[in-house]
């Protein structure tokens, strides 16, 4: 899906959207492992996280005008505090 939101440097790829997808996964299973209890579940370029009370997912977007991809995060529900200490982990491990 192609949407309009802010861009940035480190939540950006011109990988394919099934490679971003691995990207991601593999950064919350291996790389949070001793950090974080985070569980996924990914379907088709969504993946959807949870970890103690924050619900949250992952989409990867079609950016426009551009051949190149987007990470937008969305909090489900739980505390935002903890929600953005996640993020700002996550976004630090990938590779994109």
């Amino acid at each position: 899906r192609t949407l309009r939101f802010a861009l940035s440097v480190s939540t950006t790829s011109t990988k394919e959207p099934n490679a971003i997808i691995a990207e991601i996964v593999r950064v919350i299973t291996k790389e949070t492992a001793s950090e974080h209890s985070i569980r996924c579940e990914v379907n088709a370029f969504t993946v959807r996280c949870r970890v103690q009370d924050v619900d949250f997912e992952v989409e990867v977007c079609r950016l426009p005008l551009l051949s190149a991809y987007g990470l937008k995060f969305k909090r489900m529900g739980g505390d935002s505090w903890r929600y953005k200490q996640i993020c700002s982990y996550l976004i630090s491990r990938l590779q994109l």
